[in-house]
C-alpha cells in the first residue's frame, strides 16, 4: 500500500472508531445530555462530581424543582421525604461552596427550578478548592468519551453484576451508611477549639454569588442551619452563633426561608448522641427524622404562600 493510501485510510478508520464510540455513548446517555430525560431515573456513577455537574445540566432541571447545596453533612438527606416539592441533593462528600455554586449554576442553565435549600455552615466556606476535577462546561466533552465517562461504565458494570453497591439514587441521595467513625480531618481542624471559625475569602466571596445569582433567576431561597451534636456545639456556641449571624446578615432577605435547626426546639434531637456518628454527620434514622421537620416546615411556607 502507498504511503498516502496508508495514510488516508489510517485517518478514516481512526475517525470512523471516534465516531462510533461517541455514538455509542450518546446512545448510552448516562448524564442525560443528550435525549430528554423526563421520566427517568438517573443515577452517579464513577466520579460523583462529575456525574452530578452533569446530571445537573438536563436531568435535574427537567425532573426537579428544587436544590439542595450541601456537603456531606447533607448528603444523606432523602429529600423525595419533602412532599410538595421535587427536590435534588447537590450534597458532596468532602464539598464547598464553589463546588456547590458549579452544581447550581448548571442546574440554572435551563428553565425548571423554582428553589434552592442552601446549608448554612462552616464546613461549605472553609475552602475553595475542586476536590477531584474542575467543574464546569468543559466536562460536557467527557460525556462523548473520557476516563471519567469509563469509569462510569466500570462502576455501573460492577453495581449490575452485584460486586458493587449502588451509592446514590435517582434524587440524589448518598448512602453514608450507619457513620460509626470518628469525625474525620477536615471535621477536627474546623472544630478544634479556637475563637473563630476559617471562613475562606473566596469560598466567602462564592456563597454571596451563588445567592445573587439564585435570586437574578427568581428562586427562592432556603437557608438551613443544620443541627450539631450539642456537646460539639457547645464547645463552640458563641463562635458557631457569630458565623450564622454574618452568613444570615450578608446573604439572608425577608422574603427568604430560614430553617434553624441549632434552637431549642431542636435541642432533645441534638443532646441524643444516636443521631450522630460523629458529631455533624446524621445516622440514617435520623437524616429521616430531619428531613420530615423540613417537609413539614416546607409545607406550612406552601400553605402561606411564601413558597411555591
Amino acid at each position: 500500500m502507498r504511503p498516502e493510501s496508508w495514510l488516508v485510510t489510517t485517518i478514516v478508520l481512526v475517525l470512523g472508531a471516534v465516531g462510533a464510540l461517541a455514538g455509542f455513548n450518546i446512545a448510552m446517555d448516562p448524564y442525560g445530555l443528550f435525549q430528554s430525560t423526563e421520566g427517568r431515573r438517573l443515577v452517579v456513577y464513577g466520579d460523583s462530581r462529575v456525574a452530578k455537574y452533569l446530571l445537573n445540566t438536563r436531568y435535574v432541571p427537567e425532573n426537579f424543582d428544587s436544590i439542595l447545596v450541601g456537603s456531606s453533612l447533607s448528603a444523606n438527606w432523602n429529600l423525595t421525604g419533602i412532599t410538595k416539592l421535587r427536590v435534588y441533593n447537590n450534597s458532596l462528600n468532602g464539598g464547598n461552596i464553589v463546588e456547590g455554586k458549579s452544581l447550581a449554576r448548571s442546574a440554572l442553565s435551563r428553565p425548571g427550578i423554582s428553589t434552592a435549600f442552601l446549608l448554612v455552615h462552616p464546613a461549605l466556606t472553609a475552602s475553595h478548592e475542586f476536590e477531584t476535577v474542575r467543574l464546569d462546561d468543559k466536562l460536557k466533552l467527557a460525556a462523548l468519551g473520557s476516563l471519567s465517562l469509563w469509569d462510569a461504565y466500570k462502576d455501573m458494570l460492577k453495581i449490575r453484576l452485584r460486586r458493587s453497591k449502588l451509592m446514590f439514587d435517582y434524587a440524589g441521595t448518598e448512602d453514608l451508611g450507619d457513620y460509626p467513625r470518628e469525625m474525620n480531618t477536615v471535621m477536627k481542624r474546623l472544630w478544634r477549639p479556637a475563637e473563630e471559625f476559617d471562613i475562606d475569602p473566596i469560598a466567602h466571596a462564592a456563597y454571596l454569588d451563588l445567592v445573587a445569582d439564585l435570586r437574578a433567576h427568581g428562586v427562592r431561597i432556603v437557608f438551613i442551619v443544620p443541627p450539631t451534636f450539642e456537646e460539639l456545639l457547645h464547645g463552640k456556641r458563641a463562635a458557631f452563633d457569630r458565623y450564622v449571624h454574618l452568613i444570615q446578615s450578608e446573604a439572608a432577605t425577608v422574603g427568604d426561608e430560614w430553617y434553624d435547626f441549632t434552637g431549642d426546639d431542636y435541642a432533645e434531637f441534638r443532646r441524643d448522641p444516636v443521631n450522630f456518628g460523629d458529631g455533624v454527620h446524621f445516622k440514617p434514622e435520623a437524616a429521616r427524622l430531619l428531613v420530615a421537620a423540613l417537609n413539614a416546615k416546607v409545607n406550612d411556607a406552601i400553605a402561606r404562600g411564601r413558597l411555591r
